[in-house]
């Protein structure tokens, strides 16, 4: 059996995520499957994961690495709708990539004339 969590998006579309656990509230999707809403927004329930990504990115720039890639996954916990971080490849629902790279500095006479001529 199957177990879901609904999410609404929003001008009458929904999104269903299926989670390990059992599921209160249940309502059956089909036979041996059980859904339950999500008691907060979709957009809500990623909002925790978006400030740990910002926090994550401000102290991995302290390490001046020319490049940085992080992957984690997310994956729909119980009844309220939560993300949690996950293994990634290990039964998640969401698998997340963040890159970022320090922007290459211009060198060389070239870039020292265009800085020149831009204080002009």
């Amino acid at each position: 059996m199957a177990n879901y969590v609904r999410y609404q998006l929003g001008e009458g579309l929904e999104l269903l995520v299926e989670t390990d656990g059992p599921a209160g509230g249940i309502a059956k999707a089909s036979v041996g499957d059980a859904i339950v809403d999500a008691k907060q927004k979709f957009e809500d329930a990623l909002e925790g994961i978006k400030y740990s990504a910002i926090l994550m990115r401000r102290k991995l720039e302290d390490l001046r690495s020319d490049e940085v890639d992080v992957r984690f996954g997310l994956k729909t916990t119980g009844e309220l709708g939560n993300f949690a971080v996950g293994k990634v490849g290990v039964e998640v629902n969401y698998e997340v990539t963040l890159k970022w790279s320090r922007p290459r500095r211009a060198t060389g006479r070239r870039s020292s004339q265009a800085a020149l001529g831009s204080l002009h």
